[in-house]
């Protein structure tokens, strides 16, 4: 048994990407040999749908634990403020640090010791708003689930935070397309993760809709599954969108939008080489399980610093 340990605070089962992210971080930690959890602050029976170790509301956190909170976490952040424990700040989408923070002044007078980002947009965005804190990259990885199967002509998309967009460019795309309205649009809700992964590799095109994001792990996993990924970068996604490995529309280039739709499904019909799957795929492969691991490794070492044996299994 450890004499510390690490502990990533939920309020409800885990259900976004976020929260899938932080699932890793956790299951990754456990195989290097570190005392890592899940620490469940809801009130039902739902820290039993957790795959990692989880405990649940009434923990005490003994002196050098270390406890690594969501940038959404205003409440938990207030509640942990003046206990003796480590507090580091997981920064998965730098457009809610102030969720939790009232202002980059609170944040950098906040006792954490580091904040641990998903690439480099979200420590470089953090840096220009002046956060003094250390910042440690750790970027996810796309599971292999993800991956192509028989392919179909449909476009599969999310309304996750663009609510009316998607409908109004399937509505531009029927009208001025209309030999291509039968194309079925598979809206990616109410899934699993893998869920997802079956619909994204058994469709030919994915409909991009990401709103500031920290990384864009969708685009990601649409890549990974074999689709031709058309639409918008969504902020954090510059750190890996290129002329060739999807094609990515002006903010509000509704025409563009549906004429590259067209397009994807014309290339699709034919049968013929695509240079944006090929490349997409490759992107993906990028965002590896075991470059991963080997960034938990180097962060957690100077999260941990010289107790980390103390958080040792």
């Amino acid at each position: 048994m450890s004499q510390n340990a690490l502990y990533f605070p939920f309020v409800v089962p885990p259900v976004t990407g976020g929260d899938f992210i932080a699932i890793d971080h956790i299951a990754a930690l456990n195989r290097l040999g570190f005392d890592a959890k899940a620490l469940y602050l809801g009130k039902d029976l739902g820290y039993l749908k957790f795959p990692v170790p989880t405990v649940s509301r009434g923990v005490r956190l003994n002196r050098n634990d270390i406890i690594i909170i969501g940038e959404v976490y205003k409440q938990i952040f207030e509640q942990v403020r003046s206990m003796d424990c480590v507090k580091v700040l997981h920064d998965q989408n730098p457009f809610y640090t102030f969720f939790a923070f009232d202002s980059v002044q609170q944040l950098n007078e906040y006792p954490l010791t580091h904040i641990v980002t998903p690439g480099a947009y979200t420590k470089k965005l953090l840096h220009q708003l002046g956060v003094a804190k250390p910042i440690l990259v750790v970027r996810p990885f796309i599971p292999s689930y993800f991956s192509p199967s028989e392919k179909h002509l449909q476009i599969a998309y999310t309304t996750h935070k663009r609510s009316s967009e998607p409908s109004f460019v399937m509505g531009v795309f029927r009208s001025r397309f209309p030999e291509l309205a039968h194309v079925p649009w598979v809206e990616l809700r109410n899934m699993t993760r893998q869920g997802c992964a079956t619909a994204m590799a058994q469709s030919a095109i994915y409909a991009a809709f990401p709103l500031l994001e920290g990384l864009g792990l969708m685009s990601l996993e649409a890549m990974a599954s074999g689709c031709q990924v058309v639409g918008y970068v969504g902020g954090g996604g510059i750190e890996y969108v290129s002329d060739d490995n999807g094609v990515w529309i002006e903010e509000g280039d509704y025409e563009k939008f549906a004429l590259t739709l067209k397009e994807a499904c014309d290339l699709f019909l034919s049968k013929a080489r695509n240079r944006y799957v090929e490349n997409g795929i490759l992107t993906a492969r990028q965002y590896s399980q075991e470059g991963f691991e080997q960034q938990i490794q180097e962060a957690y070492a100077q999260i941990m610093g010289s107790l980390a044996e103390k958080f040792r299994v």
